[in-house]
């Protein structure tokens, strides 16, 4: 089971099963989108658990992934 959803405006993208596969993934992201969203402002991780589907999940904030 992943351990995490990344969603962009809401919608979800992608799933992350380690705190570093959204490091990567964030990074790739602000690198791709250097002109119109460099921040990441419109992305949000939602970490899952068992309950997710559910619960709905639980918004992480986005800086806990920011490389050092």
């Amino acid at each position: 089971m992943p351990k995490y959803q990344l969603l962009i405006d809401g919608r979800g993208r992608w799933k992350a099963q380690s705190d570093d596969e959204v490091r990567t993934w964030l990074a790739e992201y602000c690198e791709e989108h250097a002109e119109d969203d460099p921040a990441a402002a419109h992305v949000q991780i939602r970490r899952l658990s068992v309950w997710s589907w559910l619960t709905g999940g639980t918004l992480v904030d986005r800086e806990r992934f920011d490389r050092p």
